[in-house]
């Protein structure tokens, strides 16, 4: 049986680094890194001398390699294709999380403050906050689709629900 075609209308790839992310993951890295070669060269710092080798060296794996690499890797795609709408987190997501057309009832640029949970017009927006797609579901449950070219994805989804 064949599958039948269908075109990716948008895709935007957006890489989650930022200085609070950045902060939070490189610090206890660097931490475990220092502790790790300075148990290799000189033995165990002061403090931490009746912790097993083992421990540490697990804690190193899982802290020290693993989160930095997960966190460089991270990658949040958004697409819009001809039969819906497709967001997917890797490579901490196997599949895609698909919203089909026929839900989409409305699509807007809004600005939302993440901290108040407020919505405003992009007009009367501050440069703290940015933009977001806000879609209204025939349900009646919105989304918020975060976009680097928010108008651009706006324009996409209502270009796809008019063609569907």
């Amino acid at each position: 049986m064949e599958q039948p075609k269908v075109n990716v209308i948008f895709r935007e790839v957006q890489d989650l680094r930022n200085n609070f992310f950045l902060v939070s993951v490189l610090y206890p890295a660097l931490l475990l890194w220092y502790i790790e070669i300075h148990s290799l060269v000189f033995g165990k710092p002061a403090g931490i001398s009746n912790i097993p080798g083992t421990y540490l060296f697990t804690l190193w794996i899982i802290f020290g390699l693993f989160f930095p690499l997960m966190f460089y890797y991270t990658k949040y795609i958004t697409e819009v294709r001809s039969d819906g709408i497709y967001i997917h987190l890797v490579p901490l997501n196997l599949s895609s999380k698909k919203i089909p057309l026929y839900v989409v009832e409305d699509c807007k640029i809004k600005v939302y403050n993440p901290l108040t949970g407020k919505e405003s017009d992009v007009s009367q927006s501050s440069k703290k906050v940015s933009p977001v797609v806000i879609i209204k579901l025939i349900s009646g449950e919105r989304m918020l689709l975060s976009s680097r070219k928010p108008e651009e994805l706006c324009s996409a989804i209502k270009q796809a629900t008019a063609e569907y």
